[in-house]
């Protein structure tokens, strides 16, 4: 079994959480779903530099991380192999907004907590977001 860390960021501007559709990809494991940006770290990467890279990559946005959420995990099958992800959420401020999306997501939206209903999103999103916005 493959053993993956990853980091996701609630990203919070004007009381709203930015949320990323996930599309079609090689890895994909939640296609069509709504998600946070971030992603797996690299061995030997330090999370906070793991995260900012995977942010900027999904978002294209710079980002202040701030206290840490939740700790999740899964135990999904990727391209025929069992897995356990590790998934680190952090609260975090954008220092840019101007997002620009990679080919691994169809589409974004800055969301309140009513946004959430019909968006299927992934595993704990939904009520990270509801916690971080209710604070």
């Amino acid at each position: 079994m493959k053993l993956f860390i990853g980091a996701k960021a609630l990203i919070v501007h004007e009381g709203k959480v930015l949320l990323v559709r996930e599309a079609a990809y090689d890895e994909g494991t939640n296609e069509g779903k709504w998600d946070v940006p971030g992603g797996r770290i690299n061995p030997e990467e330090p999370i906070l530099e793991g995260l900012q890279r995977e942010v900027t990559e999904e978002s294209g946005l710079l980002i202040e991380p701030g206290e840490v959420l939740g700790v999740f995990e899964t135990f999904p099958t990727i391209k025929g192999e069992a897995c356990h992800i590790v998934r680190v959420y952090y609260e975090a401020t954008p220092q840019t907004l101007e997002v620009a999306l990679s080919q691994d997501h169809a589409e974004f939206a800055w969301v309140t907590v009513s946004d959430l209903e019909g968006k299927e999103c992934v595993s704990d999103v939904s009520e990270l977001v509801k916690s971080v916005l209710h604070n």
